[in-house]
């Protein structure tokens, strides 16, 4: 396990940074941080998955703005929670910034227990049939993260 550089403790981050990802094979993720929660869900984040690559370069998200789907038991998201540990310690390498796109925005809104949230801003009280239409906060651990994206390249290939 590559440990994180001590020098990089207390990375500030925000929605829109663009980080890496290394992956067990040795490629690597492209992402982008979607919501940086910093109230009462301050120990996590969610980001899209831009692409996934052999070799990481700052350049690597191109020009997409497009996250990859994601197969969460039979149902496709296109956000995944994780911890923000390795954002803040320099583990995921922020690389760049992009300006998230209003249809990335949307994917701000998310279903905590039968609550709508818009990053940490509560937005109201959910129906049964609403919370489908909305991502559910569920943070991936390292493995799950892992599994996920693995997941995502053998469908893209």
């Amino acid at each position: 396990m590559t440990r994180a550089n001590p020098n990089k403790r207390g990375v500030r981050y925000r929605a829109g940074d663009i980080f890496v990802i290394p992956m067990k094979d040795g490629r690597s993720a492209i992402c982008q941080v979607v919501c940086a929660l910093r109230g009462r869900f301050k120990q996590a984040f969610s980001f899209g998955v831009l692409a996934v690559r052999s070799e990481e370069a700052p350049s690597a998200a191109g020009d997409e703005s497009r996250y990859l789907p994601i197969d969460r038991s039979g149902r496709i998201a296109r956000v995944i929670f994780a911890s923000a540990e390795n954002l803040a310690d320099g583990t995921w390498n922020i690389v760049d910034y992009r300006d998230l796109t209003p249809e990335q925005e949307e994917l701000q809104y998310f279903a905590a227990s039968t609550h709508l949230y818009r990053g940490d801003e509560y937005v109201r009280l959910l129906s049964p049939d609403e919370i489908k239409r909305y991502p559910v906060l569920q943070v991936a651990g390292d493995e799950r993260v892992q599994q996920l994206l693995a997941d995502i390249d053998r469908k893209a290939t």
